[in-house]
């Protein structure tokens, strides 16, 4: 969302990012986005990865207007900073430039945003918070309590569609929609159009429109990796005090006999209603054979991306140990693998295919 004010009254305000900065002030900006900032100009985000920066740097193109002018549109440069607190919340900072022109004549104004955003799932997220916007356009510093809804889908394995929607005080709305782009698994960029509209006097609104384009760079986080299978020993040999040498002694390995298969729904960590026999049968077995350990191997579709898959299938371990443990099974008994969207069982293009891969594969290790 945005923020606007103009020569005479004329004043605009909104929730994403925008604004224009001028040489000195973009080599500023771009000092910060060195280091860290996000939510302007950038793809929004509906997933998040626990400890994870997201730093954006956009652009957009935007122009304003009410029922008595009509301003020239100039590009703005926009900067913040996301902070995943978890797998589901995330904290994100923005700064945005408010700068425009009207009759030859430039002013100065920008914008400052909290906000904090609760991923529902993996296409949907809701976020609220605070804005403040001050400069030559404004008679006194302008404070607003905003709320919206980030909605995205993928349109294959590199695109994304996305929309955002939000509404505030001063009689503000707005919304962007756009596609991002998959550079790799840390690198987005992205381009659409947003629209503004809020109030600039007692009887009038602005509105401010225009296209955007942004990038993202993401770093931190933690990324949960499978544990690595430890090989066979090698053979010990015992040499015998007489001149023949003994046979070599192996040790025999240790291997997984399949129990059961724990399955989900889409994007969730609790297994599905229909899957209590079978967690059932996990907890006989496992009580049968108690002198062994127990293998849970996480795993998920290609819905999301593969990064938050892994967090998603170990999330998934998890739930099928805990599930054991409270029904009688011992904790130190359990070697978790968070297989991610890697292990599929079936294919990831039918509806069927993706049900087949959201589960947690049960062994007895012995």
């Amino acid at each position: 969302m945005k923020v606007y004010y103009y020569q005479g009254p004329v004043y605009c305000y909104g929730l994403l990012l925008e604004g224009i900065i001028m040489n000195k002030r973009l080599l500023a900006l771009l000092a910060v986005a060195a280091v860290g900032v996000s939510v302007a100009g950038a793809t929004p985000q509906t997933q998040f990865n626990k400890g994870e920066f997201q730093v954006d740097l956009g652009a957009a193109h935007s122009k304003a207007k009410t029922e008595h002018f009509n301003a020239d549109a100039k590009w703005n440069f926009d900067g913040g900073l996301t902070y995943a607190l978890s797998d589901k919340t995330a904290i994100q900072y923005g700064y945005h430039g408010l700068n425009d022109k009207l009759g030859g004549i430039g002013y100065s104004d920008k914008m400052h945003e909290v906000n904090l955003v609760q991923s529902l799932n993996k296409n949907f997220a809701v976020y609220g918070g605070y804005a403040h916007i001050s400069g030559d356009d404004f008679a006194k510093a302008n404070n607003i309590a905003q709320a919206g809804v980030i909605g995205k889908a993928n349109l294959g394995s590199k695109v994304e569609v996305y929309g955002k929607a939000g509404v505030g005080t001063k009689k503000t709305s707005t919304w962007e929609a756009g596609l991002g782009y998959k550079v790799n698994e840390d690198l987005d960029i992205n381009a659409g159009y947003r629209y503004i509209n809020t109030k600039h006097a007692d009887k009038e609104n602005i509105s401010f429109q225009g296209p955007v384009v942004g990038l993202s760079y993401r770093f931190g986080g933690h990324k949960t990796v499978a544990p690595v299978a430890t090989p066979a020993p090698a053979p010990v040999y015992t040499p015998a005090p007489a001149p023949v040498v003994e046979a070599p002694v192996y040790k025999t390995p240790k291997l997984d006999y399949y129990v059961q298969s724990i399955y989900f729904d889409s994007d969730q960590d609790v297994a599905r209603a229909d899957q209590y026999p079978n967690l059932t049968a996990a907890v006989n077995a496992a009580n049968q054979y108690s002198q062994d350990q127990i293998k849970l191997l996480g795993n998920a579709d290609t819905d999301a991306t593969p990064q938050y898959n892994v967090g998603l299938s170990e999330r998934r371990v998890q739930y099928v140990a805990q599930y054991l443990v409270n029904n009688g099974v011992s904790a130190d008994r359990f070697i978790g693998i968070a297989n991610g969207d890697t292990k599929p069982v079936a294919t990831n293009s039918t509806a069927a295919g993706k049900a087949e891969n959201r589960r947690v594969d049960v062994y007895i290790h012995r």
